[in-house]
């Protein structure tokens, strides 16, 4: 079984009119249960640097989602708390936990971040790339800033409410300022090994460390420029993966596929996880070390969350 920490299907789909059942991008309900996919984390997005029109287009695709879950009941259940996955568990629909891409939409209300996690969402990435009212984005270079005291406020009620904080984006000096201050795990939903690939967006080893003694997670993605600088391929992926256990430990490394969110992914699609699988199995590692990083450590953190 497989859990995902992040595709961002729903803003896709929402946009072009498709459906979570089947459409034509990387991830939907059909083929992931072919693939043995138990949890799959959905990103809610907007581009919109106005928190009015971001809450907007986010709400927008919560309902979207809604919708589509009328119609896929037989194949999916939304995930809110561990007893949903319990209560689920074996019956052979896959879960579905939302998870917000970015701060924008929450404005300078604490109200609207409670009015999404009543509507679902159990997860948060504070920044995408470039700054906003909580802390700065990766993308803003060297300067980049920490967390603004709104932000603090933001993952204080995150940590009471039981919502993911997710450092995917954030700054360098953003990551150290929730790393000092968070009572829970975070998740870095879809990153790689800086020293593997030197990307932006990639984690130092120094980053990855404070992760493991957090207690949190990293999900290795499938985009290509996280990837490698040239020729990014499934061989280098599985590079990925043994630097960041080397470096973290085996208990803090998962999937963040980032699946319809980029062009193209180095698995294909979500039908290609058997691939990667066999990849990991060549390379050496135990059937625990594979269980450990297809589910079991982002269940690990989930239990101390939510």
């Amino acid at each position: 079984m497989i859990i995902d920490l992040h595709a961002d299907t729903i803003s896709r789909i929402a946009v072009k009119g498709e459906h979570l059942e089947s459409n034509s991008g990387h991830f939907d309900l059909r083929r992931a249960r072919e693939a043995g996919v138990m949890l799959q984390v959905l990103s809610l997005f907007s581009s919109e640097r106005d928190s009015n029109r971001a809450l907007e287009d986010v709400l927008f695709q919560i309902d979207y989602f809604e919708q589509e879950m009328l119609s896929c009941r037989e194949l999916a259940y939304q995930v809110r708390s561990m007893q949903d996955l319990e209560d689920n568990r074996g019956q052979g629909r896959i879960g579905l936990m939302l998870h917000l891409e970015g701060g924008e939409a929450l404005g300078t209300r604490i109200s609207n971040l409670r009015t999404l996690y009543r509507l679902g969402v159990r997860s948060v990435g504070l920044t995408w790339n470039r700054r906003n009212l909580l802390a700065d984005g990766v993308m803003e270079g060297a300067g980049g800033g920490g967390l603004s005291d709104w932000g603090r406020e933001v993952i204080d009620e995150m940590n009471r409410l039981g919502m993911a904080v997710d450092l995917a984006h954030i700054s360098p000096a953003g990551f150290w300022s929730v790393i000092e201050i968070t009572k829970k795990p975070v998740i870095v939903s879809h990153a790689n090994a800086f020293a593997v690939c030197p990307h932006p967006r990639n984690l130092s080893d120094e980053q990855m460390l404070a992760i493991a003694e957090n207690g949190g997670i990293v999900g290795v993605t499938f985009v290509p420029d996280f990837v490698a600088e040239r020729d990014p391929s499934l061989e280098i992926l599985v590079e990925h993966i043994c630097h960041m256990i080397k470096i973290m430990g085996e208990e803090h490394v998962a999937l963040g596929s980032d699946f319809d969110g980029t062009e193209t992914t180095v698995i294909s699609d979500v039908r290609a996880y058997p691939m990667l699988i066999a990849a990991l199995e060549k390379r050496g590692l135990s059937e625990v070390q594979i269980e450990k990083l297809l589910k079991d450590n982002f269940l690990r953190v989930l239990k101390d969350i939510l």
